[in-house]
């Protein structure tokens, strides 16, 4: 039925109309040809059996008397009947008295197989005596007809008349000529008729669609289609003329509305656009502002922090000294972290943060976090459990620094809200896909309500409990989004007052190559003997130079200082240093020209100095340009000691001579000798109940008022300010609660 899907109406209707006279015409020419047939059959049987009896009758004679030459003169007579084949008389034994064959059929078999059936079937029977029946058989191209001789009652023989089908096949040819050209004619007549008489159904439907085409090509909706019957296509007809009148209604009235749409498009597009406009200008200043933000911070935390490290180097510092120069790094630290926090969460958004791959070994990654929670757990006088399946020297290729701070962020959460118990850390390998992980981070803590657990992977989302103890909140969505870059999946199962469980799963590809160690320096004490150094120091702030150049100048390195990238170019023509330390924002000429001439200019490329760009620029579209223009490496401010320490090894190849294991040790034995026995300190109960209502509240201008009081106190009093400044530097109100709580008061 495919072939007629795109076939047009007319030629459907002719066709089916042709198609249906053909099938009645076949029927009945078959039937007709069928009856015929029979009938000449019948008829012709009947001729061939008269015929038999006939011969059979006058045969009957000379069977009685056994004179076959009478019966084969009687049968010759058969010659004249050109469709005979052959005739035969038979005894009642089946044995032949007499026969006659046509000439014209001398090969036809003068023995037939169907005449052996005959006789057979006729011995067959239980009574001998009894008379086969009168028989005939049809072949191919013959028939055969017996007829029994009867005498006086009595069978004496049988008559066999062999005939050919030439006028049975002659007969059938004639019919079927007849019946091709009836049907010929009928099928012309059938043919004309349908044409003339689908006009009667296609006609109406062809001016529809004409009228169809105008509508769409004139967009004229007044457009009527004349009606010309009452049957389904008239009713077709008065549909799609209500169908026009509708839309013509709504054309016009959408036409009447076009005019004040078109201002209202146009007044609505100039407000996207402003929007837009805002919208963009919005987001640039935003990124303006998280760059800005990041500089100007970075910049005086650089002197800050640059500081404490330089003081703490100085091994005359009293306990008090030392603990203020750690309250100092500390807090500075802890706002550092809100600003890499606030940029990480920009990078993540933006799409900027990418991984850094490496080959490293995830069993010593774990060690090394688990040795460093290990002491936060018992700070907290909390168990401490690391449990899994990881075999040694587990060489995996992934990012290992979002790694490390995906598992810090989620195990120091863990220890931050959790009082009592324990925190685990679990990493299991899966076994039946080898470079699948499953990491949990397990604690007895106060649980996450249902309701909130949507909510602590947005940003800036927290609970009370979270705002109680400080932080932006997102610390949980910068987890989550590493996580996602990373491949993985981050989860979360939590009840409140049950405790939480955040998994992480990740697929670690195996590692395979060199391995990226990441061990912690010790501390540097000065250059090896032998080494010397010669360091060019470029920034236009003042107090950065004195930090740098004082820090460099403990350890023995000679330093010299520049104010911007002119004085830069200037001091390396006077004497060329061994490394360059610069910043990149100075007035005169900033730091990205400066580089530029340095390994552009013919004076200064034959020199290959190394310079190492110091910048509070740490975004990563701002880095790139900067090592693109020639700078061997990067530091952000504010910067770490060992950073420095690395580009000198890195770069000069120097030696250094480190503060020994045990003298460290030594020292941290001796501050812990010293801790002080809280329960021996006694405070006044006004100033106890102060503490104690302060830290609840997070009241940190109060709580410092009271610990100005302290100062003023005994030594076990200023002792208790002094471990109170380190919890108040972090923001750890829970710390402060619980060691006021094992104070007396009086």
């Amino acid at each position: 039925m495919h072939i007629f899907r795109n076939v047009s109406i007319k030629r459907k209707i002719s066709s089916i109309i042709l198609f249906t006279s053909a099938m009645v015409l076949s029927l009945a020419s078959g039937a007709f040809i069928a009856h015929e047939l029979l009938t000449f059959r019948h008829r012709m049987v009947a001729d061939l059996i008269t015929l038999a009896e006939i011969i059979g009758n006058n045969s009957s004679g000379g069977l009685i008397f056994d004179d076959n030459h009478v019966v084969n003169e009687n049968i010759a007579a058969l010659k004249a009947k050109s469709h005979i084949i052959s005739a035969q008389i038979f005894k009642t034994d089946g044995q032949v008295f007499a026969s006659y064959y046509n000439t014209r059929y001398v090969l036809f078999a003068k023995h037939s197989h169907i005449r052996d059936y005959y006789f057979a079937h006729q011995t067959a029977q239980e009574d001998p005596n009894q008379p086969i029946e009168d028989n005939y058989f049809f072949e191919s191209d013959y028939v055969e007809v017996y007829k029994k001789i009867v005498y006086d009652g009595e069978v004496i023989g049988t008559a066999l008349i062999v005939s050919d089908l030439a006028e049975f096949y002659q007969r059938l040819q004639l019919g079927i000529m007849i019946v091709i050209s009836v049907m010929l004619v009928s099928l012309l007549l059938a043919f004309m008729l349908a044409s003339r008489l689908q006009a009667v159904i296609s006609d109406p439907i062809y001016r529809l669609l004409n009228t169809m085409k105008m509508v769409t090509q004139q967009k004229n909706y007044s457009i009527r289609e004349k009606k010309i019957s009452d049957d389904e296509l008239g009713s077709l007809v008065d549909g799609f003329n209500g169908m026009l009148s509708q839309i013509e209604t709504r054309d016009r009235e959408l036409n009447q509305y076009h005019y004040h749409l078109e201002e209202k498009v146009a007044q609505r597009t100039v407000e996207l656009a402003e929007a837009r406009d805002q919208a963009l200008a919005a987001n640039k200043a935003k990124s303006i502002f998280l760059a800005n933000m990041s500089h100007e911070i970075r910049t005086p935390m650089n002197a800050v922090l640059g500081y404490a490290q330089i003081l703490q180097r100085d091994t005359q510092l009293t306990k008090e000294q030392r603990n203020s120069l750690q309250i100092i790094e500390s807090s500075g630290n802890h706002l550092l972290g809100l600003i890499n926090d606030i940029l990480d969460i920009s990078k993540i958004e933006a799409g900027a943060m990418e991984l850094r791959q490496e080959n490293f070994y995830l069993n010593e990654l774990i060690d090394a976090i688990a040795a460093m929670f290990r002491v936060r757990c018992e700070q907290k006088h909390l168990e401490w459990r690391v449990s899994g399946n990881l075999e040694d020297k587990t060489l995996v290729y992934a990012d290992q620094g979002k790694l490390r701070q995906i598992l810090i962020n989620l195990l120091g959460n863990a220890v931050k809200f959790t009082e009592k118990g324990e925190v685990s850390l679990r990493v299991t390998r899966q076994s039946d896909d080898y470079e699948m992980y499953r990491i949990d981070v397990i604690d007895t803590g106060q649980g996450i309500p249902k309701a909130d657990q949507k909510n602590i992977f947005e940003p800036f989302q927290q609970e009370k409990a979270g705002f109680d103890k400080g932080g932006t909140g997102l610390g949980l969505a910068i987890t989550k989004r590493q996580v996602e870059l990373m491949g993985g999946r981050l989860l979360v199962e939590s009840e409140r007052g049950q405790g939480s469980c955040f998994s992480v799963v990740l697929h670690l590809e195996m590692g395979t190559g060199e391995v990226v160690y990441h061990a912690e320096r010790s501390q540097v004490s000065r250059l090896a003997e032998g080494n010397h150094v010669h360091v060019l120091v470029v920034d236009d702030v003042k107090e950065n130079r004195d930090i740098l150049s004082q820090m460099l100048g403990d350890i023995g390195a000679e330093t010299r200082e520049a104010v911007n990238g002119q004085d830069c170019l200037d001091k390396i023509l006077e004497q060329r240093p061994d490394i360059v330390f610069m910043d990149i924002r100075m007035p005169v000429m900033d730091g990205m020209a400066a580089i530029r001439h340095i390994r552009q200019d013919q004076v200064f490329a034959e020199q290959k100095i190394p310079c190492v760009a110091i910048s509070a620029s740490t975004l990563r579209h701002q880095m790139r340009p900067v090592l693109d223009a020639g700078f061997d490496d990067f530091i952000s401010k504010p910067f770490r000691f060992e950073a420095v320490y690395e580009c000198l090894a890195k770069y000069l190849d120097v030696k250094f001579e480190y503060l020994a294991p045990e003298q460290q040790e030594q020292e941290t034995e001796a501050e812990a000798a010293k801790e002080i026995d809280l329960s021996q300190v006694k405070l006044p109960k006004v100033l106890y109940d102060r503490l104690l209502e302060s830290a609840e509240l997070s009241d940190l201008t109060e709580i410092e008022n009271c610990l100005s009081e302290l100062n003023q106190g005994d030594a076990g009093q200023q002792a208790l300010s002094t471990a109170l400044k380190e919890s108040l530097a972090s923001y750890n109100m829970d710390d402060i609660l619980e060691t006021v709580q094992k104070v007396q008061y009086e």
